[in-house]
């Protein structure tokens, strides 16, 4: 089983001392069950995941993984399972920090080790989404355009609420994008119309 963990900071360091086997992700830019996208030194390439703990607050990497949502968080059981089989989430990721958080980080590393990790007792605080009516695609697309943050996200996840299961997709460069090519197609020549306009 290839356990992945998308987190940074703290919470990170925790996970990682529970899961040492467990590569650390400090950032996503699309998900889909199975696979994270991410974009490093390499280029953008998927890495493959039958596991999955996200601790950082990206609920659009949640939300592309067909995970739900009550009150703009991520719905968890008591060991941090999400409703996406092998998802977990804890943490910063429930919109809870400090030793509250890392006490959930614990319960939910420790579930996926295989450990019983015990309810951390600790609840997400919901984030009320904003009204939203609903956005056209090109509205869409310059919404997730903007810097994240929790407006922005909670904006997309109303959304989501409004229109159902969305496929998310963070910005990534253009170069990026090339280098997953395996080569440049044929050029083709240009195409001049003939007859013109009538």
């Amino acid at each position: 089983m290839t356990t992945l963990l998308l987190c940074s900071g703290p919470a990170a360091l925790e996970a990682a001392r529970l899961l040492p086997d467990a590569p650390v992700v400090p950032r996503a830019w699309h998900a889909e069950p199975g696979r994270l996208w991410i974009e490093d030194e390499a280029g953008v390439r998927a890495l493959a995941f039958t596991r999955l703990l996200v601790l950082d607050d990206v609920p659009l990497i949640l939300a592309a993984l067909g995970c739900g949502f009550q009150g703009g968080l991520p719905v968890v059981d008591g060991r941090g399972e999400t409703s996406w089989p092998c998802v977990f989430a804890a943490g910063p990721a429930l919109g809870v920090s400090g030793a509250e958080g890392l006490a959930l980080v614990r319960v939910a590393a420790l579930a996926l080790a295989g450990r019983a990790g015990g309810g951390g007792g600790v609840e997400a605080v919901p984030r009320p989404l904003p009204a939203a009516g609903r956005l056209d695609p090109v509205g869409m697309a310059g919404l997730l355009e903007e810097p994240p943050g929790p407006e922005r996200d909670g904006a997309v996840l109303a959304q989501a609420a409004l229109i159902g299961p969305v496929a998310f997709a963070l910005p990534v460069g253009f170069a990026a994008l090339a280098a997953m090519a395996g080569e440049m197609p044929e050029p083709r020549p240009v195409q001049a119309d003939a007859g013109g306009l009538a």
